[in-house]
């Protein structure tokens, strides 16, 4: 039998594991049990990994190409697309309802503090 993951509207074990590493807030998951539509959120520790998977990834393809070996090349490769599917796949679920209300939410912080830092950058002289 195949692996289910938990649907966040009814907390159900129904969601595929495909299904779930594909679910984006365009194609969203839909369990079939309650129809709840939901995607892979982002959460800080998920977005940590990613860069920290980044920065790896990009010093061992700086150290493939300056040794030349095709097959280091590949391996870093590998490596970042097994990570991206592993970090993926701790990712949880989240109801789609909620995203574009966070995403909103981020937005607008980010553009206070950008506001805050320009106009303390160009009133501090």
């Amino acid at each position: 039998m195949a692996t289910l993951h938990r649907c966040p509207h009814c907390g159900q074990d129904t969601i595929a594991r495909l299904i779930k590493l594909t679910a984006r807030a365009k194609s969203p998951a839909v369990c079939p049990a309650c129809g709840g539509r939901s995607c892979t959120g982002i959460t800080p520790l998920s977005l940590m990994a990613l860069f920290a998977l980044i920065l790896v990834c990009g010093t061992l393809l700086r150290l493939a190409a300056r040794t030349g070996n095709r097959w280091s090349l590949l391996a870093v490769l590998a490596l970042f697309g097994g990570g991206f599917i592993y970090v993926t796949w701790r990712t949880p679920l989240v109801k789609l309802e909620r995203y574009p209300l966070q995403r909103a939410i981020a937005i607008s912080i980010t553009v206070a503090l950008f506001a805050a830092g320009g106009w303390w950058w160009f009133s501090g002289g």
